[in-house]
């Protein structure tokens, strides 16, 4: 009796590490470091997601959050917008090419509080497509009356993800409980 409860807790034990480990690897495999954006950045945008840091363009004095990002017809505040993207956290802001939809250009924020900020603008561009670059490789001949130093480099292995290792363990702790039972 006492030994079917001690199995039981090992097993759940292993099943709570797994569960923790497939929930941190997603967490740490995503980028979530924010680019911090001044006033007059230019900012190019493609389909990978970026995450924008716009606690810069913020006004000094007040320090109120940024809740838009409005475009002018000409660039001009004085005259009709043209578009508005809503900025729910400006300090962790996440944008794409479906954001702008390809309505790209100078981008003026705006907050509820202060209104629009006209000296902190930024423009988005969209980024050029990936080109392969020709590499010029220039070669260079050694004189064979100098030694070369050749040096071999330890060989390193490559470490298992964490995931990996702590799944094996987890269904060789199941394997083990299976075979006592």
């Amino acid at each position: 009796m006492a030994y079917e409860k001690l199995t039981s807790r090992h097993l759940l034990a292993i099943l709570v590490v797994l569960s923790l480990a497939l929930l941190a690897v997603p967490a740490a495999a995503q980028e979530t470091s924010p680019r911090q954006v001044q006033p007059g950045d230019t900012i190019e945008v493609g389909a990978e997601p970026i995450i924008l840091d716009l606690v810069g363009l913020r006004d000094a004095d007040s320090f109120n959050a940024i809740t838009e990002l409005r475009k002018y017809q000409d660039d001009n505040p004085a005259k009709s917008i043209q578009r508005v993207i809503g900025v729910a956290k400006d300090g962790y802001f996440t944008i794409n090419v479906y954001t702008f939809k390809g309505h790209y250009g100078r981008y003026f924020p705006y907050s509820k509080s202060d209104g629009l900020l006209h000296e902190n603008s930024i423009v988005f561009v969209h980024a050029p497509p990936p080109t392969a670059t020709e590499t010029v490789t220039e070669v260079t001949e050694t004189p064979t009356e100098t030694p070369t130093a050749t040096e071999t480099p330890e060989p390193e292995q490559a470490p298992l993800p964490g995931v990996i290792a702590i799944a094996a363990l987890g269904i060789c702790g199941l394997l083990a409980a299976a075979r006592k039972q």
